[in-house]
Order: C-alpha cells, then structure tokens, then sequence
C-alpha cells in the first residue's frame, strides 16, 4: 500500500472515530462563565487572518487561518484581560497549559481554525511518535518566523483541541502544586521548570493537566522509579519505551540536565507533601 494511501486512511479513520468538533470555545474568568462563542459568531465581530509560522510539531513551515489571540481577548473580557496573571487553555484531550498573559503582549499569537495548505485540520506530531492528531475545534500558535527565539521553545505552548480560555491566578488555580515554603533553589526552579516542560500533560495531588499520569499522589513518581531511569525517561523516552507519545524534554532548552536535575528535585519535595486530589474540580 502506498504511503499516501495509508496516511489517507488514517486521516479518515482518526476523523470518523470522533465526534465531528463544534466549532466554538467557552470563555471564563476565574473559572466562572464569561461567553460561550461559535466560529460563526466570532467571524462576525472579528476578521480571520492567515498567518505563516514554523510549525514545531512537524519541522517545517505551514500556513493556518484564525484570529488574532489579543483582538479576540479585548473582544470577549474587555481591554482589561491582560491584568490576569495567567491564561489557562483547556484541550479536548487532556492537555492543559497556563501561560503568562504578559507573553500574549510580547509576541504575536492566533488562535486558528483552518489550514489553507492541507485539506483536513490535522498534522503528524513528530515530538510524540509521529503520533496523527486532529487540531480542531480551535489550536494555538506563535508568529516564530518573526520571533525567532520562540523556536528554540518547541511546541510546548502550542495547545491543540482548545475547547476553554480561562483567566487565571495560577496559585488560586492550582494552590496543591507548589512546593514547601522553605524550599531550596534546586526545588523552586524545578517547580518553574515543572510548569514550562511538564504540568500541561501531567499531575501534581490532582493539579494541572489530564492528557497523562499523575505524578506526586498517592505514590511519587520517585518513589518507584529510581533517579537514574528517571533521569533517561525525561531526557530520551524513546529510549525506555520505542511507541510511547511522551515527548523528550525540549532538545533545543539551555543547561538541560540541570533543568531535569531540578524538576527531579522537585518531585522529590513533593513526595512529602502530599495532598489527596479535590474531585469535581474543572
């Protein structure tokens, strides 16, 4: 079978086993309900653009249709939203990453919808196994062309399957996640690094993303795996595991043992300070 034909059928299957997406996205302000909007109704206030990025998940240029992330903020919660001190995106499939606001007035961000370039809203995540993964119904990306210093990031903050914007303050959102107050600067910055490279995915007491396990409760991650395997799972996952859909931590991150030294340091702190998950919390 050729590759065209087969990457065709998978492009059929991974559409006709999900429910078709409504295009719309739910807006909230400290977790309370701000807007419900569809794609119809947004086109009606602000003009879609096509923009041209590197895309990270599959190393090459690529062109999407969609709004302006700042435009479209303003439009929904005023021109006071960036007094926020965090952005959290909710995805379809678990996938949750909170982001300075002060990064949305830095560089130049969109929240797309549509690819000119391909006919379906898909692409073939090279970071995760080459893992074929649908963007719809919204997907998040950074004008990197422009600001070259945004490749060296990876795909870190580009959540796909946005389905909920939220306004946050990342303590009040995720209080259990922090680490002891006295804490040494091995741990804090492991907590920093935490937040950049691993909470989107992952868990702490119950705290931060759902796409993967959770790491501190009621057993660390530490606990049953000793540092060395820890260590090499973080740094090369393929290495343990050939199909899994665990990225490696950002090849292109400066000083990244120390980086992984730390976010270990921090789960090691956090091992103490256990808390059991709160059910029921969105």
């Amino acid at each position: 079978m050729k590759i065209s034909t087969i990457l065709a059928l998978s492009v059929f299957l991974l559409l006709s086993s999900k429910t078709a997406w409504s295009k719309e996205i739910v807006f909230k302000n400290h977790g309370r309900l701000v807007k419900v909007l569809t794609l119809e109704q947004i086109e009606k206030f602000l003009p879609a653009t096509i923009v041209t990025v590197s895309e990270p998940h599959e190393s090459e240029n690529r062109r999407y249709k969609g709004f302006p992330a700042n435009a479209l903020f303003t439009a929904v919660y005023g021109e006071d939203w960036n007094k926020a001190e965090e952005i959290l995106f909710a995805c379809a499939d678990g996938y949750q990453p909170s982001l300075p606001s002060a990064r949305f007035e830095k560089y130049p961000s969109y929240l797309v919808y549509f690819s000119p370039d391909k006919r379906e809203f898909v692409l073939r995540n090279k970071l995760q196994n080459n893992e074929l993964v649908e963007l719809g119904p919204f997907y998040l990306i950074w004008d990197n062309l422009k600001n070259p210093e945004l490749q060296a990031e990876g795909g870190s903050g580009w959540p796909y399957q946005v389905t909920t914007i939220d306004l946050i303050s990342f303590s009040d959102r995720f209080p259990n996640m922090a680490p002891p107050e006295k804490s040494s600067e091995e741990v804090k910055n492991g907590f920093l690094f935490f937040r950049t490279y691993c909470m989107s995915c992952h868990t702490i007491n119950g705290e931060g993303g759902g796409k993967s396990v959770e790491l501190n409760y009621p057993v660390s991650v530490t606990e049953y795996i000793n540092e060395p395997w820890l260590v090499r799972w973080i740094d090369t996952p393929t290495s343990i595991r050939y199909n899994t859909t665990m990225p490696r931590l950002n090849p292109n991150a400066k000083d990244r043992e120390t980086i992984i030294k730390n976010i270990i340091a921090y789960l090691k702190a956090m091992k103490n300070n256990k808390r059991e998950p709160m059910t029921g919390k969105d």
